[in-house]
């Protein structure tokens, strides 16, 4: 046996791996739906300046990527964009959402929007703490 150590996004084998682990979940938690979403922002010129990619998965909404442009931030886009996004994995059989985010970005956002810390990661990256942030509808 031998390890392999690549250094790009999508090398071949890499649906291998998320296969594999697919097929343990599945015979651990059954035929839990997995829906990806994909929530875009847009402008008048069709230009996206914002957006949240994630998936419901194991009941529960993953946000991965979250991301408003600095220019359009503070006008409640970032609220609209995540409440949809909660409302699309409600109609997916979701119970809550989760995600994570770093002391210089969105904390106090996702605070105010009724995430609770449940983990810290402290210097991740140095001299800034990863928060896993969730919230349970219902």
């Amino acid at each position: 046996m031998q390890i392999e150590v690549l250094e790009e996004a999508s090398p071949p084998g890499a649906e291998d791996v998320t296969a594999g682990l697919r097929a343990h979940m599945i015979e651990q938690t059954g035929t839990l739906p997995l829906v990806p979403l994909t929530l875009f922002l847009r402008d008048g010129d069709n230009r996206v300046r914002g957006g949240i990619r994630g998936a419901v998965i194991l009941c529960w909404l993953q946000v991965d990527h979250f991301w408003v442009d600095e220019a359009l931030r503070g006008q409640g886009h970032g609220s609209r964009l995540l409440d949809t996004a909660e409302e699309a994995a409600r109609t997916h059989g979701a119970i809550g959402a989760q995600l994570t985010t770093s002391t210089f970005q969105a904390e106090g956002f996702y605070r105010k929007q009724g995430y609770a810390e449940i983990g810290r990661l402290k210097d991740r990256p140095p001299g800034h703490d990863r928060i896993w942030m969730a919230k349970r509808w219902g």
